[in-house]
């Protein structure tokens, strides 16, 4: 089973620094032989990512904000959508791991050209867990994922994560003679901002209600 690629929001205080505007498409490694598929949205410091639900309703959409801080979760079938605020999250390059230990980051000098793009190879190691290749991006912003667990964002588990800074961008992870992500395509292009927002006519799931044992006005 691949490392947890999908548990992290690096570096996002720099997403509303950068200027790229596009679409990237990526694919992740399940450990199964097959491939997951995401579309990777940004525009404006804000990242727009979906991911497949099974059920062909779009479930799986996420929305970053960086300047307010906050994660909307869309869900389709409901036509309903969660915000979660990540106000406390810690980023940057090297940021501690769970032991008060940041990664190592060594540039091994090695250089790719991946989807059109420019990426410099480092060597991310950690102790306790085999050393990952990534080849690092830069101009595309910050890469920034949605936590999974319901932990909510700010959880960097994956060493390599950890490590890529405020404008690193990974094209292409690897740990052995598996790759674990690989960017397929980079589209730079005008995005409508209206996929960066719920849709008008969703409403706001009211998650204090719930918990207190009553239906989402």
């Amino acid at each position: 089973m691949i490392r947890p690629i999908l548990v992290a929001l690096c570096a996002a205080t720099a997403v509303q620094a950068q200027s790229f505007e596009g679409a990237i498409s990526m694919q992740f490694s399940d450990g199964k032989a097959r491939a997951i598929e995401m579309a990777y949205m940004v525009k404006d410091g804000k990242v727009r990512m979906e991911m497949p639900g099974g059920r062909g309703d779009g479930a799986g959409t996420f929305i970053m904000d960086a300047a307010a801080r906050k994660m909307l979760i869309i869900m389709p079938a409901q036509k309903m959508y969660i915000e979660q605020s990540y106000a406390g999250l810690a980023v940057g390059a090297g940021a501690a791991t769970s032991k008060g230990k940041p990664p190592t980051i060594t540039p091994t000098g090695r250089k790719e050209t991946i989807a059109g793009y420019s990426c410099e190879h480092y060597t991310v190691a950690e102790e306790g867990n085999p050393p990952t290749d990534v080849c690092i991006a830069r101009g595309l912003g910050a890469f920034v994922l949605p936590s999974a667990g319901g932990r909510g964002p700010g959880r960097a588990n994956s060493p390599w994560e950890r490590g890529l800074g405020e404008d690193g961008f990974p094209l292409k992870v690897q740990t052995g003679d598996k790759v674990e992500m690989l960017v397929t395509s980079i589209e730079k292009k005008p995005l409508d901002a209206a996929l960066f927002a719920p849709p008008a006519d969703y409403s706001k799931m009211d998650m204090g209600a719930m918990l207190r044992g009553r239906p989402p006005r």
